[in-house]
């Protein structure tokens, strides 16, 4: 089935972030694993995360990333819709591709991760 794209604005993508920001902060049991997610890719990916981050200002791939993972959180929670997680990713994408050229792949990655498509570290030494 084809579905159209969302439209996406500098005025939309700051109501996401600002809207994110506020839950994700909010509550502790979304706000830790998702920036253990955000951790996690910005580590897979630091090339991309540091061209998004000189590009805008330090950090700013991690934590747009970690807004993101807590979208997908959520909505694992039922607490907003999965469509929601889905345009969030499809606007950090759009806000990171200009940046750095494959940089829209941080946000593919974080949501593949989010929502349990990578692959687990299952080692018992990674646990140290």
């Amino acid at each position: 089935m084809f579905r159209r794209r969302p439209r996406i604005t500098e005025e939309i993508y700051g109501r996401l972030m600002t809207s994110f920001g506020r839950v994700v902060a909010a509550d502790p049991l979304v706000a830790g694993p998702a920036t253990a997610l955000a951790d996690r890719v910005c580590a897979e990916e630091p090339s991309l995360a540091s061209s998004v981050d000189a590009a805008m200002y330090p950090g700013a791939a991690h934590h747009h990333v970690q807004l993101l993972a807590g979208a997908w959180i959520l909505a694992n929670d039922g607490a907003t819709p999965a469509h929601t997680a889905e345009v969030f990713e499809e606007a950090v994408a759009w806000k990171f591709e200009p940046l750095a050229k494959g940089a829209g792949a941080i946000a593919r990655l974080t949501s593949a991760l989010a929502k349990g498509e990578g692959e687990r570290d299952s080692r018992l030494d990674s646990l140290e």
